[in-house]
Parts: C-alpha cells; sequence; structure tokens
C-alpha cells in the first residue's frame, strides 16, 4: 500500500474509540469550583496506550503504542508535543505480522493552548501533506486522485488534533467540582472507521476520589466519566453525510468518479462510548484514561448485499508523569 494511503488509514481508523468532539461549555457567573488546566512547565509523561478491536467477524486485533506527551514553553502559548512513538500491531489469526505494512506512523502535528487549555492553532500539518504529496506524486497517482487523498489526509490530520485535545483537556475543563453531579451537553463527534461527523449526546460526571495509580496509597485523584450516545433527533443528517464520506473514500482510494459511484442507504447507524479518565482535579494532570466504544453501521445498495460495520473497541492509556 503507498504510504499516502497508509497515512491515510492510521489517521483516520486510529480514532475508532477516540471521537472528536466539539461540546458546549459548562460553569458560569456563581457556578460552584471547576476542574481546570493547569500542567506545569516542562510537563512531560510516558504514555503506554493499548487498543483491543473486533470488527464485525474477522479476528480481533490489538495495538501497543508507547509514546511521550510534553509541554514546551512558557507564558500564554505553550506548545503540547508527541513524540518518540512506537506502534505495535498484533492479530489473533496466527502467524500475523506484528506491524501492518512495516511503515512507520506519520509525524503528530503539536498543538498550542492558550493559559486555560484552550486550544489557539494546530502546527505542523503542512509539513508533513508537503511530505505526502512529494510521495504521491513519485508514486505516480494521477494528479485528481492524488488532490482528493490529500485532502482527506488534512482533514484527517485535524481531526486527529483536536480529538487529541479534546480527550486530554476540552472535555473535562469548567467541569464543577462536585461529587456526583453530571453535566448534559451536545456534542459533534467523528465516526470512527468512516471519518464523517455525527451529532452525539453526552454525560459528563466527576465521581469518587481515587489514587492516582496502582499501588498508590493516597487518593489525590478523581475519577471523571462520560456517556455519550447518537442524537436521535440528528440521525438522518449524519447518515447523509456518512454516505457522502464513503464515496469520498471511495473517490480517493480508486480514482472513481463521484457519478459512477453506487447509491448507498444507511438502515443501521449506531455509536455509544464510554470513558473512565483519572487526573488530578487542581491540574488535569493525567494518569488514566479507559475508552470503551461501540459503533455499527449497515450500508445498503440497490444492487447489493448489505454491508455490515460492527465495531467493538476498548482503548486504556497509562501516563506517567516524569518526575512526579
Amino acid at each position: 500500500m503507498p504510504r499516502v494511503l497508509r497515512a491515510l488509514s492510521f489517521l483516520v481508523l486510529a480514532g475508532t474509540l477516540c471521537h472528536c468532539a466539539t461540546a458546549s461549555g459548562t460553569g458560569g457567573q456563581g457556578a460552584p469550583p471547576e476542574l481546570r488546566f493547569a500542567w506545569p512547565e516542562g510537563f512531560s509523561a510516558q504514555v503506554v496506550s493499548t487498543t483491543a478491536e473486533t470488527r464485525a467477524d474477522q479476528p480481533a486485533r490489538k495495538k501497543t503504542m508507547r509514546y511521550r506527551l510534553r509541554l514546551e514553553g512558557v507564558g500564554a502559548e505553550r506548545t503540547l508535543v508527541t513524540d518518540q512513538m512506537e506502534i505495535q500491531e498484533t492479530s489473533a489469526e496466527p502467524d500475523a505480522d506484528l506491524e501492518e505494512d512495516g511503515g512507520q506512523p506519520p509525524s503528530t502535528p503539536s498543538l498550542v493552548l492558550g493559559p486555560g487549555g484552550e486550544l489557539r492553532r494546530i502546527e505542523g500539518t503542512d509539513q508533513v501533506v508537503a511530505e505526502m504529496a512529494r510521495e504521491a506524486e513519485a508514486q505516480a497517482i494521477p494528479e485528481e486522485q492524488r488532490t482528493h487523498i490529500l485532502g482527506l489526509v488534512r482533514d484527517a490530520m485535524e481531526q486527529s488534533s483536536r480529538y487529541r485535545w479534546e480527550m486530554l483537556v476540552g472535555k473535562w475543563v469548567g467541569l464543577p467540582l462536585k461529587q456526583g453531579e453530571g453535566v448534559e451537553r451536545s456534542s459533534r463527534v467523528t465516526l470512527p472507521m468512516f471519518g464523517s461527523a455525527v451529532d452525539t449526546v453526552e454525560r459528563v460526571t466527576l465521581k469518587e476520589p481515587t489514587s492516582c495509580g496502582e499501588g498508590a496509597a493516597e487518593k489525590r485523584c478523581v475519577k471523571l466519566l462520560l456517556e455519550s450516545s447518537l442524537d436521535p433527533t440528528k440521525r438522518q443528517k449524519a447518515a447523509d453525510d456518512l454516505v457522502q464520506q464513503v464515496k469520498s473514500f471511495m473517490t480517493a482510494n480508486a480514482g472513481m468518479p463521484e457519478t459512477s459511484l453506487p447509491e448507498l442507504t444507511v438502515t443501521t447507524l449506531k455509536l455509544d462510548t464510554l470513558v473512565e479518565y483519572i487526573v488530578e482535579p487542581e491540574t488535569l494532570v493525567p494518569y488514566r484514561q479507559q475508552v470503551s466504544g461501540k459503533s455499527q453501521v449497515v450500508l445498503q445498495s440497490p444492487d447489493g448485499e448489505a454491508q455490515n460495520f460492527d465495531i467493538q473497541s476498548e482503548r486504556v492509556e497509562v501516563f506517567t508523569p516524569v518526575g512526579r
């Protein structure tokens, strides 16, 4: 598989459980104390991320990522950098390859954060897209198809980067520091495997105090819980957007004009997510995040059998802050 297509697959499909999102904020005048972002200057953590995934009747797959997460700079803007990434992927099938395609993952853009943890901008996307463009040209991919692929790569990188910020900071800042009190809000997330946006309804709750890591006696962290499901009132729009995204992928991978693609109908669309996040309440310094997700899409074409895309996944990330 050409590296540009492998990069697109990695960026879009890596978010099987992790749905990038934009949610309404919380708080306001007279609100109780809230969770706030206060990572210390020079913060760094070693992260081990393990994902187990089952798609329909296919064998289970397991992916382990190891990387470093660090905060650079001082003052009003600081940059969150992900580097030193290593990926190992295995399958339940006998003699399966440990790392699909034998390639390295694409570079990860950096996130520029404001003093309260707000996402100011994403840096590094242009550099990666330019590298992919040179490789696509060298592989003699037709110009129109190349342009379409690179557009999808750019969109996927933006989505993945924003998702990363949401899951580490954005979904939690402003949550009231009152145990058991939930916040309900609307969110717009990326559908696993397809990359299209759907509207969801989510509830975020601060649960009981807990230890920050295994073996720690002091309960100086808290557990945050997020439950999310598809907004039933926005299902038709989600289905229409999904079909359009499928056509874009088919055009990018096969080079077929959209007018020649079959008409598709979404007969089933489900999406449920559960997130448990252990953090320091005064700083939002992370220690552990577990994301469980279930999604199902059934696509029907006029002359073919129904295609069932049923995904169940679980991702566990363990953060080990350096020097803490």
